[in-house]
């Protein structure tokens, strides 16, 4: 087809699409390059593709080539973590384990003994799944996340508390709006990995029902691998509304003496106050 001659398609086609869906190629690098204001044509022309192929990669009746991938995330400018998640969808997807099976691991009884030691030293600590599921966590962690386990011990699901308006996340988390788009760049990545896993599925239909977390799936393109340890989180004591810094390790990088090996379904995470930051001022 000739690219010139092609007046049905519009660089911003598709953006006002509403359903919320799970992770896939085709769909991702349309959205990839509507965000880049590219009309289909103009992005074939700049990938030296035909459009129709162009046209049947986005809709997933043409398969993408390891070099016609790199190609678009080279011509898309994507950030590293963008295309990480676009190799992982055009890779195999991974089966996860559910809770229930992670929590009967023969490893469980050393994570336990890992999280009460932490308990007796004041530090909040879990081990949490790429879903953010709690497979174990200590008395100090479900402390200060009140009420998680009615939101099944999953912390996406208690910070965007879906079908419900009651507050969670919104009056402890200085920066919710950040904090939010974290989660939401994080879960895109592990959906995109654990896309045909029913328990994956779930919760994200489950978190479809937040009309925060719809919003930023459908109209974000951030991804997370891990966290950015460099910033604090900042919270807000929930009696006095003193405000104060919180460190965040996610991963057992640093940390194996503490028998915190992770693996790639079960990742170790530990939190403490700062004790180096000032009072925050807002």
């Amino acid at each position: 087809m000739n690219r010139r001659t092609n007046p049905t398609n519009h660089p911003r086609r598709g953006q006002g699409r509403t359903e919320p869906e799970l992770p896939d190629l085709g769909r991702w690098l349309r959205r990839v390059r509507e965000h880049r204001e590219l009309s289909r044509p103009e992005a074939a022309g700049l990938l030296k593709i035909s459009y129709e192929l162009l046209r049947k990669i986005e809709y997933g009746t043409a398969p993408c080539t390891v070099a016609g991938l790199e190609q678009m995330i080279t011509t898309y400018n994507m950030n590293p973590a963008q295309a990480r998640h676009s190799r992982d969808l055009v890779r195999v997807p991974v089966s996860l384990d559910s809770v229930e099976e992670l929590r009967t691991r023969p490893s469980a009884a050393d994570h336990l003994e890992t999280l009460s030691n932490l308990d007796e030293r004041g530090l909040v600590g879990a081990y949490i799944d790429p879903l953010w599921s709690l497979v174990h966590a200590n008395k100090r962690f479900r402390f200060e996340l009140p009420g998680i386990g009615y939101y099944d011990d999953n912390v996406s699901l208690w910070f965007f508390h879906p079908g419900t308006t009651a507050h969670t996340a919104e009056s402890l988390v200085v920066d919710w709006d950040i904090a939010a788009a974290y989660l939401v760049a994080s879960l895109r990545a592990a959906f995109g990995v654990y896309r045909q896993t029913p328990h994956a599925q779930a919760l994200f239909e489950k978190l479809c029902g937040s009309v925060v977390f719809t919003e930023l799936w459908n109209t974000r393109l951030g991804v997370a691998y891990g966290y950015q340890t460099e910033e604090p989180l900042r919270l807000r004591e929930p009696d006095t509304g003193e405000l104060y810094c919180v460190r965040i390790h996610l991963g057992a990088k640093g940390y194996t003496h503490l028998g915190t090996n992770d693996t790639p379904d079960l990742r170790f995470c530990m939190g403490y106050r700062d004790p180096c930051d000032p009072p925050i001022q807002l």
